[in-house]
């Protein structure tokens, strides 16, 4: 469930079905430096949990209607951020078990002494307040490693719009000077019959041809365009519909200069689903994968390969492999691969951040990232992620196919 976010940030939901209690909570609260929101029952809390964020909760175990654990239990689904405080005068090993078992940051006993609730509350509060500043740096580190991957490949997505501008230019200046001859070609009157006609016949079909080449260059040059934007725009949390072929392929496109003279690519792209997901997180992901395993094959004059693949595994999940014949990764560096700042790279050449924010981000959308490598013979990367269920509204499944790209 997808809450609006509270001007307050430090707002505390205060669940007790006993007015005077709620006042005295509600004083605990304020004295703990937060904005205290009151309900007296379990059903107004639910609306007020659906309207804004807390960061903690005040919970009264045993209320008319739903209990306090039910509502708790609930809670934890709609705001897994919040840290709940159980507050109950019915208090026993086992319900304090049950509490804790359903993510209850707390368990206190009535009656309760004032300080030393509100100790317990500051702890909550800081407990959130540090997972908010850890998830505020996270989101800044995947911001600096997609402008970092960026720098990177700038180089080659200069030379990939040149390369059809140049094309453009060159048939933008041929236009220039045959429209004018043939403007001075129809002034002079009808061509005589025979080959007078055919050549002018010839020099406007030439002129269509033109046309045409231009257009599919500045197609290609703002195809390049949408991609860098679509990595490089900043990304909220907003999930949507992803086809992971079309975020593969771009990611291709993006890291071709550093494909292009070590090794071909193989797609192999089955029938799967679509996933919900940030598709600019997603082509950072690919991105990093492609960018690494290219850097992984050695220019040596030898044949290598670089191949992507897509199916659906046995649970319906959509399955993504990147896969390389390069250098491999030893053994004791497979287990820290995935860490923050390791790196095999030389100096200067990797932050060790980006396969460590790979897998952040694959796990935010409750996939996972595993690896596999034999040294000497390449590495290859496998994510899952599960399925969202198509409406009637969405697009058709993707044929299979399988294509070779060199």
């Amino acid at each position: 469930m997808r809450t609006t976010p509270n001007p307050a940030a430090e707002s505390v939901l205060v669940v007790d079905d006993e007015p005077t209690l709620r006042t005295l909570l509600s004083f605990v609260v304020q004295r703990a430096g937060a904005h205290p929101v009151l309900a007296p029952d379990a059903a107004t809390a639910r609306k007020l949990a659906t309207e804004q964020s807390f960061a903690c909760a005040l919970i009264d175990k045993n209320m008319p209607g739903e209990s306090g654990l039910e509502f708790l239990k609930w809670l934890r689904s709609a705001q897994p951020g919040c840290n709940a405080l159980i507050v109950t005068a019915y208090g026993n090993v086992d319900s304090a078990v049950e509490a804790l078992r359903l993510g209850a940051f707390d368990y206190l006993l009535k009656p309760f002494e004032v300080d030393a609730l509100e100790h317990r509350l500051k702890l909550a509060l800081q407990q959130y307040q540090m997972r908010q500043e850890r998830e505020r740096m996270q989101a800044m580190l995947v911001q600096s490693d997609r402008l970092a991957s960026l720098g990177l490949l700038a180089a080659g997505v200069v030379h990939e719009v040149n390369t059809p501008l140049a094309y453009i230019l060159s048939n933008l200046d041929w236009l220039d000077e045959e429209l004018p001859a043939l403007r001075q070609t129809l002034r002079g009157g009808a061509p005589a019959a025979g080959g007078e006609t055919g050549s002018l016949a010839q020099r406007l079909e030439m002129v269509e041809s033109t046309l045409r080449d231009i257009r599919e260059g500045a197609e290609r040059v703002r195809d390049i365009a949408r991609d860098v934007k679509a990595f490089a725009r900043d990304s909220d949390d907003a999930s949507m519909l992803v086809d992971l072929r079309e975020v593969l392929d771009a990611a291709l496109k993006m890291a071709l200069v550093h494909i292009r003279y070590r090794a071909r690519v193989v797609r192999d792209y089955q029938e799967v689903p679509l996933v919900m997901a940030n598709e600019p997180r997603l082509a950072q992901v690919f991105l990093n994968l492609v960018v690494n395993a290219a850097q992984a094959i050695p220019e040596d004059g030898s044949s290598h390969q670089i191949s992507v693949r897509l199916w659906t595994g046995a649970k319906g999940e959509a399955c993504a492999e990147v896969e390389d014949t390069g250098t491999g990764i030893s053994a004791e560096n497979m287990a820290r691969l995935f860490e923050p700042f390791f790196t095999t790279k030389p100096r200067g050449e990797g932050t060790g951040l980006g396969l460590f924010i790979c897998k952040s981000i694959i796990e935010s959308f409750d996939g996972t990232i595993t690896a596999s490598s034999r040294p000497g013979q390449g590495t290859t990367f496998r994510i899952s992620l599960p399925p969202h269920v198509r409406s009637a509204n969405t697009t058709d499944a993707l044929a299979p196919m399988s294509i070779v790209a060199s």
